[in-house]
């Protein structure tokens, strides 16, 4: 009964109120449904196919296009919503544009914010001009000044400092002083609490950069390079054995430097390795030592444990030596060795 009372009234006005201004300061209202415009303080819903406020507004504005001249509270809700000044509400559409801050949301295939965002952005693409203070979901996520809230999509950008959150496939920022996660993570610098984790993570300015030349149990040769930041690196790797039928493994891992002082530290690292064209694989998990020769030149050396599989009975990669070696099945085994290196340090840590 409520909302039937609410469509003849609007109806009653629509017809009524185009004839008669609402004091003789304030622009006439024009209310037909199909197109309606009214002055600032207006007091009722505006639904039809195009809303347009003047001045500040409040309520709701239900159509296909919404356009409020300033500041508006409420909801709009329509294809194209579009507010002169701040937002303080929602905004539901296609298209979604606020000139000034918003504190609420923004849900839509495009959302802009010209000026700091306070709340939730979702979205296909989600910019913000300025400070975002909240959270952005979509496919592309941009916030031009600050991000201390959370980008979670396919590509976060951040041109200036992170003190939030960034989850997606790519991950942009300038600064970053808090986490990535994704595939991909760029940071032109970082701060001290700073952790991008991802396959690769690229820190321009103070992040872990090191090539690795080195020997296990299972491979007399390995290399591998290293890369991200002292807390969580990740790691590229390779090993040969001339003595196996497959002689080349490849793989990757991570790894974490946890400092003891000025020239030791403490290297935990696991890594998987494949043998090429072959169902041969394996996984290690390595507690290394490290020791500083001299800025950029270093020392690990460690026990690592093991695991070896086959897709064929019994048909297992044998080490060089070992310490202990079990088999847990024919195609499952545990062995127990060591492993030692030399790294090259690109950026010091």
């Amino acid at each position: 009964m409520k909302i039937l009372k609410l469509i003849l009234t609007i109806i009653l006005l629509s017809a009524v109120l185009p004839l008669k201004a609402q004091d003789s300061t304030s622009s006439p209202v024009l209310y037909t449904v199909v197109y309606n415009h009214v002055p600032e303080g207006f007091k009722y819903p505006l639904i039809g196919f195009i809303n347009h406020g003047e001045g500040n507004q409040r309520g709701a504005q239900i159509g296909f296009v919404n356009i409020n001249e300033k500041k508006f509270m409420g909801s709009q809700i329509s294809f194209v919503n579009t507010s002169g000044g701040a937002v303080n509400g929602l905004q539901i559409g296609f298209i979604n544009t606020v000139a000034d801050y918003i504190n609420g949301a923004q849900i839509g295939f495009v959302n802009t914010s010209t000026k700091y965002f306070k709340g939730t952005q979702i979205g296909f693409v989600n910019t913000a001009v300025k400070t975002s203070n909240g959270a952005q979901i979509g496919f592309v996520n941009t916030v031009a000044d600050d991000l201390k809230g959370t980008q979670v999509g396919f590509v976060n950008i951040n041109p200036k400092e992170v003190t939030g959150a960034q989850i997606g496939f790519v991950n942009v920022v300038k600064k970053l002083n808090s986490v990535q996660i994704g595939f991909l993570n760029y940071a032109d610098s970082v701060g001290n609490g700073a952790v991008p984790i991802g396959f690769l993570s690229i820190i321009r300015k103070g992040g872990y950069k090191a090539i690795e030349v080195g020997f296990t149990e299972m491979h007399p040769v390995n290399m591998a390079f290293k890369i991200g930041v002292s807390k969580f690196y990740t790691t590229l790797n390779g090993a040969y054995n001339p003595n196996f039928k497959d002689k080349f493994a490849l793989g990757g891992g991570f790894g974490s430097i946890l400092p003891l002082g000025s020239k030791f530290y403490l290297n935990p690292e696991g890594y998987y390795l494949n043998h090429i064209s072959t169902n041969k694989d394996m996984a290690r998990l390595s507690l290394n030592m490290g020791l500083a020769l001299s800025p950029k030149i270093h020392l690990t050396v460690g026990p690592s444990a093991v695991w070896s599989g086959t897709d064929r009975a019994n048909d297992f990669v044998d080490p060089m030596f070992y310490f202990y070696k079990e088999r847990i099945d024919y195609r499952n085994e545990f062995i127990f060795g060591m492993n030692a290196s030399l790294r090259y340090n690109f950026s010091l840590y």
